[in-house]
């Protein structure tokens, strides 16, 4: 069964698999307990930090390890809102809920949504616009779209605030294991979930600002050099990392054979139907990334009907599945009535070219049958 939900999870890397084997045999015990068992814990547990800082390109104390992207956004909401003094947070339209309603919480009021272009991309004059009013305290822009795959300008974003001594936060976790992760460590702010890719889920990790103190996650402990409480999870940390490590190394080449894949895939829908609309087609987006709309389909049906011909797709965020709401990538650009007929087709690393063939075919076949449907309907009556 092809599966083309990888932006919302993906599977156990071996790597990673290996890693969290033997350290569940050899490191089980409590990295902060001073006899010889918790001396090796806590020793895997600083190794695997400095080889994820190596990645990143930051130094490793800058790392606190968290169980995933979502606790380490709400954290980093909560510490802007207590600093922010009266300043406001600029985020993008279209971050994940995580973001968006962690700085909502902790700033009411206070947060203003950048606009983008009809790509979805973040508009840089805008946020220069913000940022010159000199009341920022924090920008937040995700390195790339959950949703659509769509590439953000984050390190001219980091650039433009370093200028301006605002912090600039980015949520890496489409980002990461699918492009380079050298450069994150330039921004103040990094969070990263590991089961995006290969790694466990319920682990994941923050970077913070260089020499920022008075920064705190959970209390109650000691751990994490008094920034984030509770006993460190040693196995997951290493498997993350060991994912990392794998999916980072792959060659550049191999992603550019990888978009082929995604772009050939996409020439063969639009051939089948002229009327869909990829979501940020025009805009630099993730090799594994193909959200598209069929005008006068039901997103939710036509997932039903791929997973029916054995095609795992979703209408977007795994965090709005299920739910009434549209995709926010397509909100955000004005698309409410297109936009239920959104499905999204995020691929893997294995996935291969004859895969995306099953998976736009099969789109197709569903795509015909719901339009059909949908002309067959009677027209609603008035109402009463």
């Amino acid at each position: 069964m092809p599966y083309f939900d990888f932006n919302a999870t993906a599977p156990l890397h071996p790597d990673a698999r290996r890693a969290w084997l033997e350290a569940s045999d050899r490191a089980w015990h409590n990295p902060s307990s001073l006899f010889a068992g918790g001396t090796f814990a806590r020793n895997l547990l600083e190794d695997a930090r400095e080889r994820l800082a190596d990645l990143l390109g930051c130094d490793a104390e800058r790392i606190v390890f968290t169980s995933g992207a979502t606790a380490a956004n709400n954290a980093v909401a909560r510490h802007v809102g207590r600093t922010a003094a009266g300043r406001r947070a600029v985020i993008s339209a279209v971050e994940h809920p995580c973001v968006r309603d962690a700085f909502v919480a902790a700033m009411p009021g206070s947060v203003v949504e950048a606009p983008l272009d009809r790509d979805g991309v973040v508009s840089i004059d805008a946020v220069e616009e913000l940022l010159a009013a000199g009341d920022v305290a924090c920008v937040s822009v995700m390195a790339a779209g959950n949703e659509s795959g769509v590439i953000q300008p984050w390190q001219l974003l980091a650039e433009r605030c370093r200028q301006r001594g605002v912090d600039f936060h980015t949520d890496a976790a489409q980002w990461l294991g699918k492009l380079p992760a050298a450069e994150l460590g330039r921004c103040d702010w990094v969070t990263g979930s590991g089961h995006k890719f290969g790694g466990p889920k319920g682990v994941g990790f923050l970077v913070v600002p260089e020499g920022r103190t008075g920064f705190h996650g959970d209390l109650g402990g000691p751990q994490e050099r008094g920034r984030w409480a509770g006993t460190e999870n040693v196995a997951a940390i290493v498997a993350m990392v060991a994912a990392l490590e794998a999916r980072d190394g792959e060659a550049a080449g191999q992603r550019l054979l990888r978009a082929g894949d995604r772009d050939a895939a996409e020439r063969r829908l639009l051939a089948a139907i002229p009327a869909a609309i990829v979501v940020g087609g025009g805009a630099p987006r993730l090799w594994n990334t193909l959200a598209v709309i069929v005008p006068g389909a039901d997103g939710k049906k036509l997932v039903a009907r791929l997973g029916r011909a054995g095609v795992d797709a979703s209408t977007g965020s795994a965090c709005s599945t299920g739910s009434d709401s549209l995709p926010r990538a397509v909100l955000a650009l004005g698309g409410e009535a297109a936009g239920r007929g959104m499905v999204r087709l995020s691929g893997g690393w294995e996935t291969t070219a004859a895969d995306w063939t099953v998976a736009i075919d099969a789109l197709v076949a569903a795509s015909v049958t719901d339009r059909a449907d949908g002309a067959s309907r009677p027209a609603p009556g008035p109402r009463r």
